[in-house]
């Protein structure tokens, strides 16, 4: 009774067969055929044209111009499936075949109140100079000359003509080049307007208000147009200016007299503060892969700058296309209070996860950071909601085109924050920052100033050319500068900063001591700085009748010793009668300065291991000395680093463990007499050696570089382990010829530098350093 239904099935099983086969008969041509590749002999007219993927669907084309120009229309085009580039618009819509390098121009002061400015044009060209003055009865303030440079930006600072005689409650706060304002008068009360020509956009405030404390409201505005952008050292400047002026989280005591004063800073920073960063990073279909790992180690940076300070941090990341991902959960403590795991997450995040949902939804990214912030809210207690500094950095190369419109989420969070009251800017929300970082040429600058925070002294909105740029401005959004931390230095160097080391501070510790023997030193406090004994004398019951100076700030400030303390077992001269001539053990000396060394950015201490500030720098919060050199020498070849010759950092590598005999071995060549001193005598285990690494490249120190500190870098911060002592080789004695054809770098192979071991002499540090510094309580 079951054959037909069988039957039925057998039927169609032969029928599909049949079908399958005629299907593949007549269509097996499509075996043949291969994905269509894009043309990749496009040309810009003046410049020239790379290709990430060649012409493969998905690649992009990027336009190349010289210095001083920009490629228009569009600066890249991608490779879609049918084998095309994008197409190219002029602002009129007019679709163009080929792109053309235009010159750079800078927009001009249109408008100066009270003064006078040459030439009167709307534009000028890379190289022009632009003159400014002021009428009878007014004095100019900023620069009465600016030069217009090759990225459309104008050197110094917007002229101002200033009334003398003080009849404004405000002062002129100026009119950016490219802009217009109304009206020129400046009461309490009153409002100006500003607005950009035609083709700009205006970043900042386009409203102020001169407000009862004689200052404005909002931010500072500017015009920029759209093939210009935010350079690296712009925004540096920025940072170091308007934004850098303060390092520190508010504690809640402090909240309500923070409300009432104004100043700049980046990120507030100071130890102990809580922070909840949120970030937003765009994955919607314009971002290619390239440009989205770029955007990856940008954040990256951004996150291990942020966890080298000592903050408590929380992480929420989020990735949004036409929805919102998150890839980092804030309310999953262990995660996103961990930067090691909040990393691994970023780098496990699937590039492709949004699949054809490739809009741009900024509104759902924001929504996730409500909801997350409402979340926290509802324990507010064990969350320390009201004492955490909530920071928002959104990452986008285009504009909203799907979803409601990202400000309603704004509102809420302001709201969440209990950010009620109607205010002429932001500057009164002293627990939240927005910050927006446009990338690239297709950014809406309108939309993207609408999201950014409005604080007086302040900028929170950025417009870059390219994902790299984003990475550098990263390494500098966190002002160093008044932070006085242990073992924090800039970091980010930029190739111009390289040629030009005057302004660099990649070592704040170090000082020179000038005395009848150059040495030089490191700040272990503002009263302190620690070099080599062999510096003042040859032991250390001599006197000292040298003068001495105590240089610091890369030469900008001087200080004189007050005291100067030498190991007491320190003897040069202790194993003469067994025919050494030389011997350098205890070869240390803290020297006590005349006058307090003011601590910035210029001049820093470096963190010494066995303390309670390189506990909190390592994030060992309990730890003991002997994990803090498990931490810092954990191998038997450990990168280090010293300063050669007063300038840049140089690398070698600390040889501990089954390494050290060998490299001791060195050292026998430095005993030209006979003697019975043995080599464990000659070089106790007070010494660190460092050089002969086999397997990497390393550098062995010159004369001049004794004292400096033998230091070594650990999340983002620097913990100096030794004292540059003495070392086998002067390879940068030029008188004798068998070094010539050796340098510091590239040095003979039998060369060895030995350095006091800071382990080993923590008794006596603590001894003359504990009102300074707080050591750990297992140093006796």
């Amino acid at each position: 009774m079951y054959v037909k239904p069988v039957l039925w099935i057998l039927l169609l099983v032969s029928v599909q067969e049949v079908f399958l086969q005629e299907s593949e008969y007549d269509y097996g041509t499509y075996e043949d055929l291969q994905p269509l590749n894009c043309s990749t002999t496009e040309s810009i007219k003046g410049g020239h044209v790379t290709y990430s993927q060649g012409g493969m669907e998905g690649s992009v084309l990027s336009y190349h111009c010289g210095l001083g120009q920009y490629p228009s229309p569009v600066s890249y085009r991608t490779c879609s499936a049918d084998g095309e580039w994008s197409s190219m618009r002029l602002p009129s819509g007019r679709e163009v075949s080929r792109a053309t390098c235009k010159a750079v121009l800078c927009p001009a002061q249109l408008q100066l109140d009270h003064g006078d400015f040459w030439p009167w044009d709307q534009w000028l060209h890379v190289g022009a100079t632009q003159s400014f003055s002021c009428q009878e009865g007014f004095i100019l303030s900023g620069s009465a000359q600016r030069n217009c440079t090759l990225t459309g930006e104008w050197t110094g600072t917007t002229p101002v003509c200033e009334n003398d005689d003080l009849s404004d409650d405000c002062y002129d706060p100026g009119i950016p080049p490219g802009a217009e304002r109304y009206p020129g008068r400046f009461y309490t009360g009153q409002k100006v307007t500003y607005w950009c020509q035609a083709g700009m956009d205006l970043l900042g405030s386009a409203e102020r208000v001169c407000l009862e404390n004689r200052e404005w409201s909002g931010s500072t505005p500017r015009c920029q147009a759209p093939n210009t952008f935010d350079s690296p050292s712009v925004v540096a400047a920025v940072m170091a200016g308007s934004l850098a002026g303060k390092m520190d989280v508010l504690s809640p005591d402090a909240k309500q007299e923070s409300e009432s004063s104004s100043f700049g800073r980046t990120f507030r920073v100071a130890e102990g503060s809580r922070m909840n960063v949120f970030i937003l990073l765009d994955t919607s279909g314009s971002i290619t892969k390239e440009d989205f790992e770029k955007s990856r180690e940008a954040t990256i940076a951004l996150i291990r700058k942020l966890e080298s300070y000592e903050v408590q941090l929380k992480f929420h990341v989020v990735s949004f296309a036409s929805v919102a991902k998150d890839i980092v959960n804030i309310t999953d403590s262990d995660i996103s209070s961990s930067v090691g795991d909040v990393i691994w997450n970023l780098m496990e995040f699937d590039y492709h996860s949004h699949g054809s949902k490739t809009g741009t939804n900024l509104h759902a990214a924001l929504k996730r950071v409500s909801e997350m912030i409402a979340f926290l809210k509802q324990n507010s207690a064990t969350n320390h909601f009201n004492e955490t500094q909530n920071i928002i950095v959104i990452e986008t190369d285009g504009f909203t085109n799907t979803g409601s419109k990202p400000q309603i989420e704004l509102v809420r969070i302001r709201s969440l924050l209990g950010y009620h009251k109607i205010a002429p800017d932001h500057t009164h929300e002293t627990m939240l920052d927005v910050y927006v970082f446009g990338i690239g040429d297709r950014v809406k600058r309108d939309q993207l100033n609408s999201l950014a925070s409005k604080k007086r002294g302040e900028e929170h909105v950025f417009v870059l050319k390219d994902y790299e740029t984003l990475g550098v401005v990263f390494n500098s959004i966190i002002s160093d500068k008044s932070v006085t931390m242990c073992g924090v230095a800039q970091e980010h160097i930029s190739k111009e900063q390289k040629e030009d080391v005057k302004g660099i501070f990649t070592k704040p510790w170090h000082v020179s001591v000038k005395s009848s023997t150059p040495c030089v030193g490191s700040i272990v406090s503002s009263n302190w700085v620690l070099t080599a004994a062999h510096c003042f004398a040859r032991a250390s019951t001599d006197s000292i009748h040298q003068q001495v100076v105590i240089q610091h700030s890369q030469g900008e400030g001087a200080v004189v010793p007050k005291k100067v303390i030498m190991h007491p077992k320190y003897n040069t001269r202790a194993l003469r009668h067994r025919n050494v001539s030389e011997f350098y053990d205890y070869d240390v000396a803290l020297v006590q300065v005349n006058m307090s060394i003011p601590l910035s950015w210029k001049a820093r201490p470096i963190c010494l291991p066995c303390t309670v500030p390189a506990s909190r720098a390592m994030k060992r919060v309990n730890s003991t000395c002997q994990q803090h050199r498990e931490e810092l020498l954990p191998d038997k070849e450990t990168a280090a680093f010293f300063i050669h010759k007063n300038s840049l950092r140089k690398g070698t590598y600390i040889q501990t463990g089954s390494q050290r005999p060998g490299c001791v071995e060195k050292a026998k060549q430095t005993l030209k007499e006979p003697t019975n001193v043995t080599l464990e005598e000659y070089v106790p285990d007070r010494f660190l050696c460092s050089g002969g690494s086999s397997g990497y490249h390393y550098t062995i120190s010159c004369k001049g570089d004794s004292g400096g500190s033998l230091f070594l870098e650990k999340r983002k911060r620097y913990f100096q382990v030794g004292v540059v002592s003495w070392g086998t080789t002067d390879i940068c004695n030029n008188l004798n010829p068998a070094l010539r054809r050796y340098r510091s770098d590239k040095p003979p192979p039998d060369a060895r530098d030995f350095h006091i071991d800071l382990f080993k002499i923590m008794p006596w540090l603590k001894r003359h350093l504990k009102d300074e510094i707080q050591f750990l309580p297992d140093i006796e």
